[in-house]
């Protein structure tokens, strides 16, 4: 798709739905095959700083995740793959349960964010 500015939108992963810029915008929730589709597309900008959420979402897409604390300012028809995982990561009683499929998928959300032109 080309933007009215004739330039291609972006795509971003999150690890949180967040307003970066005025604007209007569209947040559904989708499943883990959606999100493995998504991501299998490439050519998407991490914006994810903590590790342990970068190994999750790669552990559920089989996708490679680089961790990359970074601003971003979203722009009209750019979209964000939000991985948000809802658990203490300081918790040491989570530790090593990162691996297990199973307790990721019952420990995130997972959306799809996209500002409206």
């Amino acid at each position: 798709m080309i933007l009215k500015s004739g330039k291609s939108p972006s795509r971003y992963i999150l690890n949180s739905a967040v307003i970066t810029t005025p604007g209007l915008y569209n947040y559904i929730l989708i499943d883990a095959e959606k999100a493995q589709k998504w991501l299998a597309d490439g050519n998407f900008d991490s914006t994810i700083g903590y590790q342990e959420t970068c190994d999750a979402l790669e552990k559920l897409s089989g996708v490679k995740v680089p961790c990359n604390r970074k601003q971003i300012r979203m722009q009209a028809g750019d979209e964000a793959l939000v991985f948000r995982l809802i658990m203490r990561m300081s918790d040491p009683t989570l530790k090593g349960k990162i691996d297990d499929l199973d307790f990721i998928l019952k420990n995130c959300e997972i959306g799809l964010l996209k500002k409206e032109e």
